[in-house]
């Protein structure tokens, strides 16, 4: 029986991955998202700006056009385009759990905070916020199960430097805590009334300036990545395609099979969007996404010297540019990642598969 429902859930998934997905306009007026630099805003910069101190439960942050993406992230984007309100909990250089990764970060003496330890709690804190002067909750003022959809998009830092590809991890942890982390991530959102999830799976970090091996367009090193002259840099770049390529079919059949199989999540929708062959395809069909003179293996935004800090901007257009820097995708990525984002929850795009 197990054998059975498993390779009908492969059909199921192969179907929706071979063509486009049958779905429905649903639209959405929250947009709660989790992750890392690719998604943050400004929370690292407010740790940053405060001694390492949290953001207090109930405090929006504003909106910034200063993201690792040299300009807006793809969720507040998304907001943008949409309407919806935006609640960004992601924090630059997290994983998902520092029981699995963790990386100290000095600028506030701490390690970088994380989703489960850190990211999750924040967002449960603010829905139990209550404002002393209304004695209401003035964050979450109309968040049901239908008008909120939850997004997270984490594995950067998990998978690259200072993690699994360099053998950093806690001891006796592998990829697959990893991928369990994702799905636990979205247990609590679960309990806390969320129903409408969606999975970003991995970028193709193999082929980003500080993953590419020189020879196939990479750094030789970096601010991000120092000491990355002293790795096999081939070794590295086939390491990170294994990893994320690990990840994503975990991701591609984990959703469906914990969705429509284990019933994990009881009346939810959960999308998973194929970020990876989306930037593949801008990687390999540059002048059908960015400006002229498309440049999909440098980056605009280029730090040298002995401590990386002599930097300077491209003289040709960020939205030429897949890269923002030598791990960031730029603003322009990041407007074709929003534009389909809304596809995949309308279910009308090639790279969302979705399950109920």
């Amino acid at each position: 029986m197990l054998l059975t429902s498993l390779l009908s859930l492969v059909a199921v998934v192969a179907a929706k991955r071979n063509g486009k997905p049958r779905g429905h306009h649903s639209e959405f007026e929250n947009l709660v998202t989790f992750g890392d630099s690719y998604t943050d805003e400004n929370r690292l910069g407010y740790f940053i700006n405060n001694n390492g101190d949290a953001p207090p439960a109930g405090t929006l942050l504003p909106e910034s056009s200063s993201a690792a993406s040299g300009g807006y992230a793809w969720g507040r984007i998304i907001a943008q385009n949409t309407g919806a309100k935006y609640y960004d909990y992601a924090v630059s250089g997290a994983t998902c759990s520092n029981e699995i990764i963790e990386r100290y970060f000095s600028s506030i003496d701490a390690p970088f905070p994380d989703v489960m330890g850190y990211e999750i709690p924040a967002f449960k804190a603010d829905l139990q916020w209550v404002n002393e002067t209304t004695g209401t909750n003035t964050l979450y003022t109309d968040r049901t199960a239908k008008n909120t959809v939850y997004a997270l998009w984490i594995g950067t830092n998990d998978l690259g430097n200072d993690a699994f590809m360099t053998d950093s991890q806690t001891p006796e942890t592998t990829i697959a805590d990893f991928v369990d982390c994702v799905w636990e991530v979205f247990d609590s959102i679960y309990e806390t009334g969320g129903r409408r999830f969606v999975v970003l799976n991995e970028a193709p970090l193999e082929v980003s300036p500080l993953y590419a091996a020189p020879s196939n367009g990479g750094v030789e090193e970096s601010k991000f990545w120092p000491t990355k002259d002293t790795y096999n840099v081939t070794e590295c770049e086939q390491k990170m395609l294994e990893y994320t390529t690990m990840v994503n079919v975990a991701l591609e059949y984990g959703v469906p099979f914990n969705t429509m199989i284990k019933k994990r999540w009881p009346g939810a929708t959960f999308s998973i969007f194929n970020v990876h062959d989306l930037m593949l395809d801008i990687y390999h069909n540059p002048d059908g996404y960015l400006e002229s003179p498309a440049n999909v293996t440098g980056y605009y935004y280029i730090c040298d010297g002995e401590d990386f800090s002599n930097c300077d901007e491209s003289e040709n257009s960020l939205a030429s540019f897949m890269w923002y820097d030598e791990l960031h995708p730029s603003q322009r990525t990041d407007e074709i990642i929003a534009e389909e984002f809304i596809k995949v929850i309308d279910g009308d795009s090639y790279y969302g598969t979705t399950c109920r």
